[in-house]
């Protein structure tokens, strides 16, 4: 009766769960429409101007104020120029390899060095994190509207004109690149550099930098904004979050690209999937009855879907790798909430996945609060610094400040189980275990330390089993009487030591492990590339060939897979040999139900990594029948 109620709630559970956000949820709570504001550009009161229509920096359509005929502006003609910090050489001393442009002082892409992160299609090739993109947008590409507003009658923008490299070095303990771009008439000069720290460590030294120190695959970039005029001058920026975070096995991964942020204070942490950043832009097509403009999306998102607060990080990360933006200020907490570098952060919708909206490029803008400059002398700049974060998501890189990203490293209600399942495999494997056999060894140690449990809940499970003619005879003698035979039963259990809970509460107690140990398994960088047998990598499906078509049940894809397959033969055939024939209807309905659950778990183990499916293969067979419980409530609190 009691397996009966808790699969009965289980399964409701899951179905309320489905129907509230496919169904209840968006057409009876549907978020708040908004209509796209209109964002003011100051004038310059030093030039004599004529207005145009135009769309600013940050998408918003505004009259905005050029220099008239006659005046004489020069619009700088830097030649176009790619330059490399970094390299992929791994005795290079580096961890990452930025590629940089002078079209808009950006970068291109980044690269990690390390040999464990080659690409899953590529296998020669190292992983690009960043730069994943078709788009015209950039990371770090920056939009200052003083200059915007004298090039936009030269079709042209900051974030997309040609900046002037003065300076590019390779040094023993870092690689600068340093870029600069006057405005057009004069008084403003905007400067970028890019340092990328290199460290002189070989051999095992070199491969614990790889894991453990974040500074190494941290470029700081420094913005300086110089007033070159003889009166006093305010500004704002914007700054490009990072722009095509790399989306790998999308057909299988359990995470697609969502936004993290989380504030300096006691600010809530924020969220956003892909997904409901093109729900936003989608809203505003049906509001104007026809396909946004990327300038309207942004002035949109940029007023109505904004973060206010002062930031401590902000960026992108999917299931594996993570790109995230830190302000390198000095000042203290107060400080940074009164006088905030940042004005707003707001998401943007690089480019729209029209088939799946969860596979949507997506980023983040950082827009500066207005900055007073000085006349020339004295006070006439302004430098804030950025840390810029592309690494693999472990606690040890992105724990420490300046990013201290939890929200990053959200491993659920569990996360200290998961953390430390994720210590333990990283230790097995530091023995020089292949991620296999420590897989196994983790199995083999946690069973053990639930053995004592286990053989409590068996002992329990036998003296059921011993008294269980005793109570089918209760409930002949008592028939429907349902509360007689309540107390008849009980009081048999009190006279022979049972209590009913006993064979519940294991499940319960066990239950944060399995929980911790599917987070971790499924969020470990580390199996990542990791083969075993026919495995190429335990971090996805084992996916022992493709099919030439797409299996047309529940999104299972193109992918053949034998370890779901070998799971669900193996859950049926213990069933068969183990489980006795069912003595009455109550039980013959339990039965039912396991084997239902068993077809179920097939579909859900057919996307999750091959390092998982080993490990729960591995505990189904020491204990079949609780583990198919414990397995199914992970997937229904999942």
């Amino acid at each position: 009766m009691e397996n009966r109620r808790l699969f009965t709630f289980l399964l409701t559970s899951l179905l309320f769960l489905w129907l509230w956000g496919s169904v209840l949820g968006p057409k009876f709570f549907p978020p708040p429409k908004m209509k796209p504001a209109v964002v003011p550009v100051a004038n310059d009161p030093k030039l004599p101007v004529a207005k145009i229509p135009v769309a600013n920096a940050v998408g918003a359509a505004a009259a905005v104020d050029v220099p008239v005929a006659g005046e004489t502006v020069v619009i700088p003609d830097h030649p176009t120029s790619k330059v490399s910090l970094g390299s992929l050489d791994p005795a290079s001393g580096y961890a990452l390899q930025v590629e940089l442009t002078t079209a808009g002082a950006a970068i291109d892409s980044v690269s990690l060095t390390s040999p464990q992160f080659r690409d899953l299609q590529r296998r020669l090739e190292q992983a690009t994190i960043v730069g994943n993109t078709n788009t015209g947008d950039r990371t770090f590409s920056t939009a200052v509207i003083a200059i915007d507003k004298q090039l936009a009658a030269h079709n042209q923008s900051l974030e997309s004109a040609n900046w002037k490299l003065v300076d590019h070095q390779a040094g023993d303990d870092s690689s600068i690149a340093v870029f600069e771009y006057d405005a057009p008439d004069g008084t403003l000069r905007v400067r970028k550099s890019y340092s990328l720290p290199r460290l002189k460590l070989t051999g095992k030294d070199l491969e614990q930098a790889w894991r453990l120190n974040p500074s190494f695959y941290t470029v700081q970039v420094t913005l300086e904004i110089i007033n070159l005029s003889a009166a006093p001058r305010t500004v704002d920026y914007e700054i490009q979050g990072p722009v095509g975070v790399l989306l790998e096995n999308e057909e299988h991964t359990s995470k697609y690209r969502d936004i993290h942020i989380e504030f300096v204070g006691d600010a809530k942490a924020a969220t956003l999937a892909a997904a409901t950043v093109k729900g936003y832009c989608d809203d505003l097509d049906e509001e104007l009855l026809r396909p946004a403009t990327p300038a309207e999306q942004r002035a949109e998102l940029r007023e109505d879907h904004e973060w206010t607060s002062a930031i401590r990080y902000a960026g992108v990360d999917v299931q594996f790798f993570a790109a995230l933006i830190a302000p390198l200020d000095d000042r203290s907490p107060d400080d940074r909430l009164e006088k905030k570098w940042l004005d707003r952060t707001y998401p943007v919708l690089i480019s729209a996945n029209a088939v799946e909206a969860r596979k949507s490029d997506v980023s983040i803008r950082l827009a500066s609060s207005p900055i007073i400059l000085n006349a020339k002398g004295e006070g006439d700049s302004v430098t804030h610094k950025y840390a810029f974060f592309v690494g693999p998501k472990r606690s040890e890189l992105l724990d420490p400040e300046p990013l201290a990203a939890t929200q990053v490293l959200n491993f659920g209600w569990f996360g200290i189980v998961a953390r430390g399942m994720l210590f333990l495999l990283g230790g097995f494997f530091n023995f020089g275990m292949p991620y296999f056999l420590a897989i196994i060894s983790l199995t083999v140690l946690v069973r053990g330390c639930l053995f004592p449990i286990s053989r409590k809940q068996a002992i329990s499970a036998a003296r059921m089993k011993e008294l269980q003619p005793q109570i089918v005879a209760m409930k002949e003698k008592f028939g429907d009487d349902k509360e007689k035979l309540a107390k008849a039963q009980m009081e048999l259990w009190r006279k022979n030591k049972i209590n009913p809970l006993a064979g519940c509460l294991p499940l319960f107690l066990q239950l944060p492990i399995f929980i911790g140990l599917y987070t971790a398994l499924n969020s470990a960088v580390d199996l990542r590339l990791q083969s075993f047998l026919w495995i190429e990598n335990l971090a996805a499906p084992d996916a022992l060939f493709r099919l030439p078509f797409e299996i047309p049940l529940f999104g299972l894809g193109r992918d053949f897979s034998i370890l779901p397959l070998c799971t669900v033969v193996l859950f049926l055939v213990q069933q068969k040999m183990f489980m006795p024939p069912a003595q009455d209807e109550q039980q013959a309905m339990q039965y039912k139900m396991m084997n239902i659950m068993t077809g179920v778990m097939g579909f859900m183990f057919w996307h999750q990594p091959a390092g998982l499916c080993i490990y729960l293969s591995l505990i189904h067979i020491s204990e079949p029948t609780r583990l198919r419980r414990i397995s199914y409530a992970v997937f229904c609190l999942k």
